[in-house]
Order: structure tokens, then C-alpha cells, then sequence
């Protein structure tokens, strides 16, 4: 039994002797906070590596498309040019390190000479030996290009061979395209 004591100062009750049996279960026993700790730490650690995987697969899903899309619009480019030329010009071509050149028109039939050239990383586009740009994406850069001339009896073709790489990525990631392209008097 407790004995209470009554202060009559502050008009406070103390109580004196065992504890009550409801105060005693108030708070958690050491064994309940480690459950709930490693519980709370098995779910962080979870979140945390399913964070990672979503920001790996971002990284590569981004770096894919770039060099897709990189790719694909480039060879678009040099497949018209190629389709829309007369001849090749292989006085002004070294096709085996990427340098094609090509007699074709304009719009007013006037001559044009078209010439794609990988110059150091780039894959640079000139007509009439002004630059008009670098055909690759920002963050892209050319490892490989090579030309190949096919002739026939009744015309010819170019046919190439690209490798690029992003070089914005952690992950070390590169793309080969090909594509064989008739010149319109090769028809």
C-alpha cells in the first residue's frame, strides 16, 4: 500500500511506496526498440537500393537514347546527302578514315560539293569546304567511321560503318550503326 503525502503549499499529492503496476508498462523494453530498429533498418536499406536501381537504369536509359538518337539522326543526314549525290569524288575522299566527298546539286541545280569528314572525335559537314557543323549530339563523340564504295555496272553505292560513345555517362557505353546507300544515278 502507498501512503500519500499531500503538500499543501503547491497542492501536490506524493505517493510513497511501490509502483503502480500501470505505470510500469508505459514505456518500451530495451528488446522492443532493437526489434524496431533492424525492422527500420531492413526497410531503409530496401528503399535506399531500390533508389539506386532506378537512378542506374535512368543513367543507362538516358545514355541509350542519346546515342540513339545521335546515331540515327546523323546517318539520316549522311544517307540523303548520299542518295542525293551525283558521284563520288574520290580525288577529295579517304574513305577508309572517314572522309567522303560528293558532287551533287542545290536546289537550282547548281553544283555543290558535299564532304563529311571525322576530324579528331567529331563528324563534321561541310558544303563547298564551309563548315556547317558537327552532325553528333552534345556529349557524343566519333570512335569510328569508314566508308566503303560499292560499284556495279549499273551504279554506285556508299556503304557505312559508325561507332560512337557517350562521353557524359559513368557507364562506358558505345553504338555501331551501319546503312548502304545508292547515289540517285545508281538506279
Amino acid at each position: 500500500m502507498s501512503k500519500e503525502y499531500i503538500n499543501k503549499k503547491n497542492n501536490v499529492i506524493f505517493k510513497k511506496g511501490p509502483p503502480d503496476v500501470a505505470l510500469a508498462k508505459a514505456g518500451f523494453s530495451i528488446a522492443e526498440i532493437i526489434i524496431y530498429l533492424a525492422i527500420f533498418t531492413m526497410v531503409s536499406i530496401l528503399v535506399i537500393n531500390s533508389f539506386i536501381t532506378i537512378t542506374k537504369s535512368f543513367t543507362t536509359t538516358h545514355t541509350n537514347r542519346d546515342l540513339l538518337e545521335s546515331g540515327i539522326t546523323s546517318m539520316e543526314r549522311m544517307s540523303r546527302e548520299i542518295r542525293q549525290a551525283s558521284s563520288i569524288d574520290l580525288a577529295g575522299s579517304s574513305l577508309s578514315t572517314g572522309i567522303l566527298q560528293l558532287n551533287s546539286t542545290d536546289g537550282a541545280s547548281n553544283p555543290v560539293v558535299i564532304n563529311f569528314s571525322k576530324e579528331s572525335l567529331v563528324l563534321n559537314l561541310y558544303q563547298d569546304n564551309i563548315l556547317s557543323g558537327n552532325l553528333l549530339g552534345q556529349n557524343i563523340e566519333i570512335d569510328n567511321l569508314i566508308f566503303r564504295r560499292i560499284t556495279t555496272t549499273q551504279g554506285e553505292a556508299v556503304k557505312i560503318e559508325m561507332t560512337i560513345h557517350d562521353t557524359n555517362s559513368k557507364i562506358n557505353k558505345s553504338a555501331n550503326f551501319y546503312n548502304t546507300i545508292i547515289l540517285r544515278g545508281g538506279y
